[in-house]
């Protein structure tokens, strides 16, 4: 296996706003103009992407619970790296839910 094993599999989904489940609600938000974005990463592809997001100026809320232990604080070691290289902050909403802020925008 690479540097991301495979994430825990693991089927339940949360249900969202009005009955959809969670990756419906997700991505209702996730247009390319919505102001914030919201992933799930699944893979090093996925990383890639919240940090082009974050090169766009665009504050990204990422949810880490579908991951492993040992995978999760490989995605927060690589875009803690990346949110530092671009001035930018973070916060933990709640566990293994954050949010990764662009600079200019305040993450507290």
């Amino acid at each position: 296996m690479g540097i991301f094993d495979v994430f825990a599999k693991n089927e339940r989904r949360p249900q969202g706003m009005g009955g959809m489940t969670g990756n419906e609600y997700i991505d209702n938000y996730n247009k390319k103009n919505s102001p914030v974005q919201i992933r799930r990463p699944r893979s090093f592809t996925d990383v890639e992407e919240i940090i082009d997001n974050l090169k766009d100026n665009k504050p990204v809320i990422v949810y880490l619970n579908e991951l492993k232990d040992d995978t999760v604080k490989r995605v927060l070691d690589i875009l803690s790296g990346a949110i530092y290289a671009l001035g930018g902050g973070l916060c933990e909403l709640e566990n293994d839910m954050y949010i990764f802020t662009p600079d200019g925008v305040n993450s507290k």
